[in-house]
Formats: C-alpha cells, sequence, structure tokens
C-alpha cells in the first residue's frame, strides 16, 4: 500500500513539474512577445527603453563608448497615401528586414514607433555609428519595394538618421534628443542622408537651421 501511494505521489509530482515548466515557458513568450513589434519581429519601443537603460549603466560602469541611432523613412507618409497601408506595411518590414541582417551581436535594433527605427550599439563610437549608420542608409536606398499581390515595382525608399554618444551620467532624454536633432536636421538638409550631433553645433554656427524648419521635416 505504501508503494502504491509512494507510485501515485511520484506521478502527481511529475505532472506537477511538467505542469510549472510549462507555466514558466509560456511566462518567457508572454515576456518575449510583449517586447516584440507585432509587425515586424524586433524589438519594440518598450524593449528599446529598457536596453538604453541597460546599456547605459553598463557604458558608466566599464567606462566605454555607447551611441545611438534614430532612423526615419522618408517621405512615408506620401507612400502609404499613395500605395496604401498594405504596401506601408511591407515598407516598414523591408526596414526592420534590413536592420536585423546589418545589426549584429550586441547592438539592438527596435521599432521606435510608426515609421521611425532606433539601433543601440553599445562599445561604439561616433565614427563607427556613423559608418554603420551610411551602410544601412545605402543597403535601404538602393531596395526596390515590389507589391506582394500586383508585383509591381512601387518604387524606392530612403532613410534619414541621427546619430549621438552617451554623455556619461546624462539623462537618456537628453542622449535620445540629440540623436532626434540629428535625424530632423539630415531631412532638413535633404533627407537620405545622416548627421550627427557634432553637425548640429556647426550647422547652427555656419547655416543655421531654425527649430521652425526642423519641425516640418518632422512633420512631412
Amino acid at each position: 500500500e505504501i508503494e502504491d501511494v509512494n507510485q501515485v505521489l511520484e506521478t502527481r509530482l511529475d505532472h506537477t513539474s511538467s505542469e510549472i515548466s510549462k507555466l514558466r515557458q509560456d511566462l518567457e513568450d508572454m515576456k518575449r512577445e510583449a517586447m516584440t513589434d507585432a509587425l515586424t519581429g524586433i524589438a519594440n519601443r518598450k524593449a528599446f527603453d529598457l536596453k538604453l537603460r541597460d546599456c547605459a549603466m553598463q557604458a558608466m560602469e566599464n567606462g566605454k563608448k555607447l551611441s545611438l541611432l534614430l532612423i526615419d523613412i522618408d517621405y512615408f507618409k506620401t507612400f502609404n497615401d499613395t500605395h496604401g497601408h498594405q504596401a506601408g506595411d511591407q515598407v516598414i518590414r523591408l526596414m526592420a528586414q534590413t536592420l536585423h541582417q546589418n545589426v549584429k551581436g550586441r547592438d539592438t535594433a527596435a521599432r521606435y514607433g510608426g515609421e521611425e527605427f532606433a539601433v543601440i550599439l553599445p562599445n561604439t563610437g561616433l565614427g563607427c555609428a556613423r559608418q554603420l549608420a551610411e551602410h544601412i542608409r545605402r543597403n535601404i536606398e538602393h531596395r526596390t519595394v515590389v507589391s506582394r499581390n500586383s508585383h509591381q515595382e512601387l518604387g524606392k525608399v530612403t532613410v534619414s538618421i541621427g546619430v549621438s554618444t552617451f554623455e556619461f551620467g546624462e539623462p537618456l532624454g537628453s542622449f535620445i534628443e540629440r540623436a532626434d536633432k540629428a535625424l530632423y536636421l539630415a531631412k532638413a538638409k535633404g533627407r537620405n542622408r545622416v548627421a550627427t550631433e557634432r553637425q548640429i553645433i556647426k550647422s547652427s554656427k555656419t547655416s543655421p537651421v531654425s527649430q521652425t524648419d526642423i519641425d516640418k521635416q518632422r512633420y512631412a
């Protein structure tokens, strides 16, 4: 009788352990889903915020550089209005795919919001970050969007990219804001180009772009 009881208890324990493992896996899947953009499959804004905070803390601990790219699809609203939302979604997925192919290792690509993307680059200075941004820009520029339904060529898309480097101890909002200003400087200067935080200062001294001009590009 004792052996029978033990057998029943072992069976119940095995079943409970299996249930616990399944619950843990379900929880991990839910966490992963909560951190993933549904349309593109890359990190979403929440994941970006958490990762940027962690990378900033690590940068201050190890004294290494941390850079950020903010990327915006040029004239996306016009493309979306002309070809429809499905074609617009296709462009966004193409952008995410390009980032996935070009961002490796500890770097993190995320959909920042709408047609805007971000790339977090630990252990990377401004110069190397700019080189990667140019590489991404060229990759996008050379691709042609083809309708999945009609197989008709819809044209090419381009991106503008802003680059900034983290200053130890600064608020993350300031870090992001510099990349944002560089991004919209790139758009104000003609789009399909990369601008860095250094160019913000240089531009303001030589041929200044007003905040009104930058705001116009932001909503164009």
